[in-house]
């Protein structure tokens, strides 16, 4: 299973830069690689490593966010793992705290 996401910051709706991120193995590190868009920005990487990190799943993420908006890339992907969670994709920690309580994990 994959997820797909696109987040930007402007009306235009520009696709931007798209990168896939996939766990490793055995060492449980992330690989990330930019597929459109060209050389590499940390912005959506970084978002992308972190998001499989959250889901265990592969996670492919277009990104129209500007270099220099730290605050706009955390806000994005605050609401990004919102509508993960949500969605069930991300296991909010009182459930994991649950899980584990119950023997379930």
């Amino acid at each position: 299973m994959q997820i797909y996401a696109w987040i930007g910051c402007n009306s235009s709706a520009k696709f931007g830069h798209l990168y896939a991120a996939a766990a490793t193995r055995p060492g449980n590190g992330v690989s990330v690689t930019s597929v459109l868009g060209g050389t590499s920005d940390n912005t959506g990487s970084s978002m992308a490593r972190r998001l499989v990190l959250k889901t265990g799943l592969n996670i492919i993420l277009a990104c129209n966010i500007p270099k220099d908006s730290p605050m706009l890339e955390a806000a994005a992907e605050r609401k990004l793992v919102e509508k993960l969670r949500s969605l069930g994709y991300i296991r909010s920690i009182t459930g994991e705290a649950n899980a584990h309580a119950d023997g379930y994990l």
